[in-house]
């Protein structure tokens, strides 16, 4: 029987998808989630960080005190004590651990929330520091309260971008990184009623035809903004998207980066204002209305602009209620597998992020630890780990990930 051409090539182009699609007897990658090793910090963790030098691995932990805490992990992430390091000034409360090479040296920058000011320190090969460079606060750089901390290496140079987070003027500032680890200021943005960058917690990068665009969350004013940087450093605003019902930008907490198949995503966690008593910095009074938890998930197009593409909202299977750190691992060429740690669930959620920006359920653990931002991964000998630390003790856990085996 004779198809016209129109249907000819429409039936071809419907066999190459289904070919394409990953062939799971599960609708997606599942995990059980097994806990390998427990050590002691200093403090409470409130920031934590994974770095490998020379297929070693560190663990780098800090909280509500002035000690980075040193580990050294394992090949099947075994925690051992290797040092703790007293930051600059005294008692100083540690935000934005930051760890990358730098013409062949690594860092390790750290945002001194309590002392309004960035500390950098050398990485030496055993994975012990060495504090080479501080720069505080002024009126120019928006580092009061400073949270996050954002490395961009660019052709000729590598940036710093800092965003910090309670202080009558907010905004967002890069610094050019030294060869010796030193931070030149370069610009800052102050804050306005456009963009989304009061209360600056998540920030991640994509890299989209030669462009490298920018992600800043902003947890006061509750929305996400994309920015394109230059090779000098500088920056400029793309678009930005403010909360909604449909959004779940309120309180928006991390941000992470993830490319599969081409389609490049930006995931996005929140802890809603509803989680907190109401304080004067909060610009929309309104936002303490309580309008659900959920993950969301937006596209960007080839300009860098934020498209959105899927939300998942907390049901009574998930374990996601006033998420503060998200965490994003590979899994294949057609997933990636995106971990969620919860202050008020104390729990890990994992989820299957695929090729068309949606989530699903991927496996959870009750760890009874509240996690506030202290959450890492790291593929060590292909095998998939989580490191997480409490906010209200000294607990430091690492955690394998164990495929379920999927059916016959």
């Amino acid at each position: 029987m004779y198809k016209p051409f129109w249907i000819s090539t429409l039936l071809l182009l419907l066999v190459g998808v289904t070919q394409a699609q990953p062939k799971h007897t599960y609708d997606h990658p599942k995990y059980d989630i097994n806990e390998v090793s427990r050590v002691s910090t200093s403090q409470n963790t409130v920031t934590c960080i994974i770095y490998e030098i020379d297929s070693k691995h560190f663990a780098y932990s800090a909280g509500d005190g002035n000690k980075i805490d040193v580990f050294s992990v394992g090949e099947k992430a075994k925690m051992k004590p290797l040092a703790s390091y007293v930051v600059t000034g005294g008692k100083k409360t540690i935000r934005g651990l930051v760890a990358d090479t730098i013409d062949g040296q690594d860092y390790l920058f750290a945002g001194l929330k309590g002392g309004n000011a960035i500390e950098v320190f050398k990485i030496n090969n055993d994975g012990t520091l060495k504090s080479v460079f501080v720069i505080e606060d002024t009126p120019e750089t928006y580092l009061g309260t400073i949270i996050t901390l954002q490395v961009i290496h660019m052709k000729e140079a590598s940036y710093l971008f800092a965003g910090g987070l309670e202080r009558p003027t907010r905004g967002m500032s890069s610094f050019k990184i030294g060869k010796d680890g030193s931070l030149t200021h370069v610009k800052s943005i102050a804050d306005n009623q456009e963009i989304f960058t009061d209360g600056i917690i998540g920030m991640s990068i994509h890299r989209i035809d030669g462009r490298t665009i920018l992600m800043t969350g902003g947890f006061h004013d509750n929305g996400l903004s994309s920015w394109e940087v230059f090779e000098d450093g500088t920056f400029k605003n793309i678009s930005n998207i403010a909360d909604s019902d449909t959004r779940f930008l309120n309180g928006t907490y991390p941000v992470i980066s993830s490319s599969i198949q081409g389609w490049n995503f930006v995931v996005v966690g929140h802890r809603h204002h509803s989680y907190y008593k109401p304080t004067p910095w909060v610009k929309d009074r309104k936002s303490y209305y309580y309008h659900g938890d959920a993950v969301s998930v937006f596209m960007l197009n080839k300009e860098g602009e934020l498209i959105p593409r899927s939300v998942f909202i907390d049901d009574n299977e998930t374990m996601i209620q006033a998420q503060t750190r998200l965490h994003r691992l590979p899994i294949d060429e057609y997933y990636d597998l995106i971990a969620v740690a919860t202050r008020d669930n104390r729990s890990i959620q994992l989820f299957a992020l695929t090729q068309q920006g949606r989530l699903y359920d991927a496996g959870k653990i009750k760890t009874g630890l509240p996690v506030y931002y202290g959450l890492a991964g790291q593929v060590i000998n292909d095998q998939l780990y989580l490191f997480i630390g409490s906010v209200a003790g000294s607990e430091f856990v690492s955690y394998r990930l164990d495929r379920i085996k999927e059916k016959d």
